[in-house]
């Protein structure tokens, strides 16, 4: 049977061989010999002889266990004895990432029956390094106990102020997996934290999104799909502007154009003016007139009642429509439209967006001329 753990990890035990106390040094020889439940019991009685030692010399156990059963066992017995250092590192030695996954979901599926695999895990989050801990994730997901969902979820709900963490991040991942669709409310809590924090904001948004994401060929669920914009609405309402822009542009690429816009208001305070959002509007009408390059740019103030995140699909037609002016020339089609980025301050900063374009377009070597239109005012 090929061994669960390499040769190589053999380097380990040898600190644990010459430090072992006399009185348990029979208890640690030919160790090699023994399988199973005869292993598990001689480690037990390392155990009930000394249990520095029996700490020291896991590693040597550990080596000599040839399957996920008689590995799971000496786990508990050590994690039953407050030895814990050494079955952390276990699982990065184990060659077979098959047995990585096993050995780490049983123990987790312990935490039913034991409370102290609770403490082990929970400990394993303070003391490993970043890697290490992260392989443990079969265990987070397989302890379902009340105790360890309520240190779970709070550690979730409060991200380390970084933009990422391993150690968090597989907590986080552990929650997806257990939850489902049920852990939006929690990533949620996250979110406003880490917006505060400088912590994984835009990471949290995108599980809160994965959350929702169905399986491959099959299209996402209407509720789940209606409780993460509902979620990201309300949590996106308690953030700064900047933060909830990024949800709300969130919400429109996905196609949730309308949530967007119920988030005008935190976004933009103060720029709703009689029930409207004034943008600035702009078509270019532009060609070639007898060898000379002309681009006649029809401006207008564009008014949406705030149910649009953007409107520019809205504009096109309405600024394509107004009368040519270049009736002589070759002219390039379709016009050009252009929507102010965000809505206006006030009317007037119509002029100082306007020109910034007329600017782009003489750059380009057009004659430019400006027209004013009337303005628009959209449904």
């Amino acid at each position: 049977m090929k061994p669960l753990v390499p040769v190589a990890a053999l380097l380990a035990i040898t600190f644990g061989a010459t430090t072992a106390h006399a009185k348990c040094e029979s208890l640690t020889n030919s160790v090699d010999m023994l399988a199973g439940d005869q292993l598990v019991a001689r480690y037990k009685k390392v155990i009930a002889c000394d249990n520095k030692v029996a700490n020291q010399v896991f590693p040597k156990f550990m080596v000599a266990a040839g399957d996920a059963d008689t590995l799971v066992a000496l786990s508990m017995a050590a994690v039953e004895a407050d030895i814990w250092n050494p079955v952390w590192e276990m699982i990065g030695k184990l060659s077979s990432y098959e047995a990585r996954d096993e050995v780490a979901e049983r123990l987790g599926m312990a935490c039913e029956y034991n409370p102290k695999i609770v403490g082990f895990l929970q400990g394993a989050y303070f003391g490993l390094r970043d890697i290490e801990f992260s392989q443990w994730d079969d265990a987070l997901v397989a302890c379902q106990t009340e105790d360890f969902d309520k240190w779970l979820y709070e550690q979730v709900r409060n991200p380390p102020p970084k933009l990422y963490d391993e150690k968090w991040n597989a907590l986080a991942d552990a929650t997806l997996k257990r939850l489902g669709v049920d852990a939006i409310p929690i990533l949620a809590d996250s979110a406003k934290v880490a917006a505060g924090n400088g912590g994984p904001f835009e990471s949290i948004l995108m599980m809160m999104e994965t959350a929702v994401a169905p399986d491959l060929g099959e299209e996402m669920n209407p509720e789940h799909k209606a409780k993460l914009e509902e979620s990201l609405v309300a949590m996106a309402q308690d953030l700064p502007p900047d933060q909830a822009r990024a949800i709300a542009d969130r919400l429109a690429n996905a196609g949730s154009d309308n949530k967007a816009a119920e988030l005008l208001p935190t976004v933009y305070p103060g720029r709703d003016s009689g029930g409207h959002y004034y943008y600035g509007g702009v078509s270019v009408e532009s060609g070639d007139c007898e060898g000379e390059k002309i681009a006649v740019l029809h401006y207008s103030l564009v008014a949406d009642p705030g149910i649009r995140w953007i409107i520019t699909p809205s504009v096109e037609g309405p600024m394509r429509s107004v009368k040519p002016r270049l009736t002589k020339c070759t002219v390039d089609a379709p016009w050009t439209v252009l929507v102010s980025p965000e809505p206006l301050e006030n009317k007037g900063d119509i002029d100082g967006w306007l020109e910034g374009i007329v600017n782009t377009w003489t750059e380009k070597g057009y004659q430019v001329k400006t027209r004013s239109e009337k303005e628009i005012v959209l449904p």
